[in-house]
């Protein structure tokens, strides 16, 4: 056995932590030696075992979890000895719903949201003073919200004109199903006011029948503007940003082409990138039924197609969600939002389950959840294939009596975007929804009381990855405003934390793999600062994060971590 003494300094620590999984020059894979791990607090998520002080794990998976003298009889005589120091280890987080590749993208983008820029008026001048044309010679931002500015409106056409008459420019929509633009970026495009609106889609114009520059819906606004521009460079970026903040597992659900695919394939294979990518394809992608059959050629062992993506709504707070009531005060006409039939999505989610592939469906407001609940259904009396786990993704706005629905059909998963809580809760009281739906928006006690498979998610890049913020979210249930809203739905530390680990994974279908600290498992956790368990409820999402382990290898480390002695 080997014995080290952990300092304080980082260059000696980081070399000592590395051997946690050396690698191989020639192949990036894990050296075949066994590592302990002690004196730490382990939170397993696995029922059985719920905690532990040791953990031993061996090319890339765990091989003991339990106490020490358990976990050094399990790992022989030959193992590396790591002592924690009695930090808190869980699971590593798994973020059920997003769009990694894409924030990466966002990420090079001239900031100008709310929560950068408060007033429409500061983001206005930002985008004066900063914004330059890309190579294309568009301008693009991220993003905007007429909710969340304090003048409650978004930019018009003739204020982007007025800063750049000549130069097109594209302002995403923070909800990502629209976008701000101006007279040039119209013009380029080919729209005008007689221009017909797409199906799922809208050109909005104002009470004289001019265009006010809004696109709603991304049927619309993909007529004008391009998704961020993704490559190598930008993808692992991302996926170091999301290390840094505990992940280990992410999601990318918006495949839209071969050219993407193939990028994802080969930044995945690179040996240190961070995190496994699970990935959807879009069902509006072109050659779909070319690529579809095709997908587990761009799989490698950190990235897998297991879903196809589509959606029966678009955005709430972007006016595009379909409900069975009108919005509260804003003026918009839910009846639009819907994105297809039903005849359309049951074609489209039978053809999934032909493919094998699990169907994420998109779904915020309650007349979208009756559309994907029928759509289920329907494909799976079509295909017998109920053995393959749909899920259902942001679960807004869902009906008591569609909650017992999705209990009833079985073997569904429900994904929930609890930031909506905190960033848009106000909105959605006084604006969009009335008190009484809105306090009952993101209710994941609802799937906890039944059993239903849930996980809790961001959905980047329209809030940034941060699952200790959104766990927090979920047990408090403030809005930015700091009033509560819907307090009879608060979940314990526990279940928010089961929400972002095994939970998550199972919404999946991954729980055998992930999700839980047990033998036989990746060996993907987290190094906490403090027991997330145990800290007021109020400061869990201040928990620092100490260090991220992804298939037994760090993939990320805070400087000043350990000290002591080791046995």
């Amino acid at each position: 056995m080997n014995k080290f003494k952990f300092t304080l300094l980082l260059p000696v620590i980081l070399p000592l932590l590395m051997g946690f999984a050396p690698q191989d020059k020639k192949s990036g894979e894990a050296a075949s030696h066994v590592v302990i791990i002690a004196n730490a607090n382990i939170h397993t998520m696995n029922a059985k075992q719920p905690k532990a002080t040791a953990m031993a794990f061996k090319d890339g998976k765990i091989i003991a979890v339990g106490d020490l003298a358990a976990v050094k009889k399990a790992a022989g005589k030959d193992y590396e000895y790591f002592d924690l120091g009695g930090k808190t280890v869980v699971p590593g987080f798994i973020e059920s719903h997003d769009h990694m590749v894409q924030f990466g993208g966002s990420l090079n983008y001239l900031d100008i949201t709310p929560f950068v820029c408060p007033t429409l008026k500061e983001a206005l001048e930002k985008l004066k003073k900063y914004g330059e044309p890309d190579e294309t010679g568009w301008i693009y931002a991220w993003a905007a919200d007429q909710t969340l500015y304090k003048e409650k409106r978004g930019p018009t056409r003739q204020e982007l004109d007025e800063l750049f008459p000549d130069t097109p420019v594209f302002i995403y929509h923070m909800s990502g199903h629209a976008a701000y633009v101006n007279s040039k970026a119209l013009e380029l495009a080919g729209i005008t006011k007689d221009t017909p609106n797409p199906k799922g889609g809208e050109f909005v114009k104002d009470e004289n029948g001019e265009l006010t520059g809004f696109l709603k819906g991304m049927p619309a606004w993909r007529q004008v503007g391009n998704f961020p521009k993704v490559d190598k460079e930008t993808t692992v970026n991302s996926a170091r940003y999301y290390a840094e903040r505990g992940y280990t597992t992410t999601s990318e659900f918006a495949l839209m082409n071969p050219v993407l695919l193939e990028m994802i394939k080969e930044v995945t294979e690179e040996p240190d990138f961070p995190v496994r990518i699970y990935g959807g394809l879009f069902s509006s992608m072109p050659g779909l039924e070319e690529v579809a059959p095709q997908a587990k050629n761009y799989e490698t062992d950190l990235f897998k197609i297991k879903f196809i993506k589509t959606w029966t709504d678009g955005s709430t707070q972007g006016g595009t969600g379909y409900f069975t009531k009108p919005y509260y005060k804003l003026d918009s006409d839910t009846k639009k939002g819907a994105r297809g039939t039903q005849e359309d999505f049951n074609r489209q989610v039978t053809q999934m389950l032909k493919w094998g592939f699990a169907p994420a469906i998109h779904s915020n407001g309650d007349a979208a959840m009756d559309l994907a609940l029928n759509a289920i259904e329907y494909a799976r009396k079509k295909t017998g294939r109920s053995d393959i786990r749909p899920h259902l993704i942001h679960c807004q706005y869902v009906r008591e009596d569609q909650f017992d629905r999705i209990k009833k059909m079985g073997n569904i998963g429900m994904t929930f975007f609890s930031a909506h809580v905190y960033y848009w809760g106000d909105m959605h009281r006084d604006l969009l929804l009335g008190p009484e739906r809105a306090a009952n928006i993101a209710a994941v006690d609802e799937a906890i009381k039944r059993g239903i498979p849930y996980g809790i998610h961001n959905d980047p890049p329209v809030t940034k990855p941060d699952a200790l913020e959104s766990m927090w979210i979920a047990v408090n249930r403030l809005t930015s405003s700091g009033k509560e809203l819907g307090p009879q739905h608060k979940i314990t530390p526990e279940q928010a934390l089961y929400g972002y680990t095994l939970g998550a994974a199972r919404v999946f279908g991954i729980e055998d793999i992930v999700g839980s600290l047990e033998k036989g498992k990746y060996a993907d956790f987290v190094v906490l600062e403090k027991d997330p368990l145990q800290v007021d409820p109020m400061k869990l999402k201040d928990i620092r994060i100490d260090a991220t382990v992804m298939g037994g290898k760090i993939t990320f480390l805070r400087n000043e971590l350990y000290s002591g002695e080791l046995p």
